[in-house]
């Protein structure tokens, strides 16, 4: 069976994924100059669902640390001992085969093509860096 692709407008999407999953990671793939941050969805033992967030360049950190009481999302290197934060470790994937790369090419180039623009291209400037 091969995995059904969710692209997310907003990296807190992708963050909202994780608070109901058992394992809070998100994993970092390069792929044709994208920086793809995606979240398998496993049923039945095989990756059924992958959340994924396309940024235009990478995320400036190791740790993504959201503020369960503003919803704030912090880029960091370092770790927090802070209980307002949910501490998500980026995981930087060499290689995988959770998803087909052709597929997920295809959709990304469909998406420049249509010229259609989000504001999540956005999202990642306006996300704050922080050295905990």
């Amino acid at each position: 069976m091969t995995a059904k692709l969710i692209r997310l407008k907003r990296l807190v999407d992708l963050v909202h994924v994780l608070n109901v999953s058992q394992l809070p990671l998100i994993h970092h793939y390069q792929l044709n100059g994208s920086h793809i941050y995606f979240v398998p969805v496993t049923l039945g033992g095989e990756p059924s669902v992958i959340y994924y967030y396309e940024a235009p360049q990478p995320l400036q950190g190791v740790y993504i640390l959201f503020n369960n009481f503003t919803g704030e999302i912090l880029i960091s290197n370092t770790w927090a001992s802070d209980s307002k934060f949910s501490i998500i470790p980026i995981i930087e994937v060499e290689n995988q085969s959770f998803f087909s790369e052709k597929e997920l090419i295809s959709e990304i180039a469909k998406r420049k093509h249509t010229g259609r623009k989000d504001k999540s291209d956005q999202v990642v400037a306006r996300e704050a860096v922080i050295n905990v």
